[in-house]
């Protein structure tokens, strides 16, 4: 697992935080975005798990001040959001070269999944 090259695992987040912030629905959040784990209205929210790992993994977070470990955890979080934003024609996706599939093949090669 040391082996795992961190800048590759940093510039695996790229993508993931571009589709998560897509996604998001931020007009009527009193936070813009950023979680607030003492107001109910962010521990209530549908966007709770995308506001989390947007806090702490986009640009303006040092993300290579985290390990390899935690690199490789923020990815397999972020690769269940993609895998979940699929849609069912996506079952074969050794043939599918659309920007989910192709990341989503990247990051499983770089963490060898």
């Amino acid at each position: 697992m040391s082996g795992l090259d961190k800048s590759q695992l940093i510039e695996l987040l790229e993508y993931p935080r571009r589709r998560i912030l897509q996604s998001m629905e931020l007009r009527y959040c009193p936070h813009a975005g950023f979680y607030n784990p003492t107001d109910m209205k962010c521990i209530n929210c549908h966007q709770g798990m995308e506001c989390t790992w947007m806090n702490h993994n986009d640009e303006t977070i040092a993300v290579e001040r985290k390990t390899v470990e935690d690199l490789k955890q923020q990815l397999l979080v972020a690769v269940d959001f993609i895998d979940s934003s699929l849609t069912p024609h996506h079952l074969s996706r050794r043939n599918c070269e659309c920007e989910n599939c192709i990341w989503l093949r990247k990051v499983q090669q770089a963490l060898n999944i």
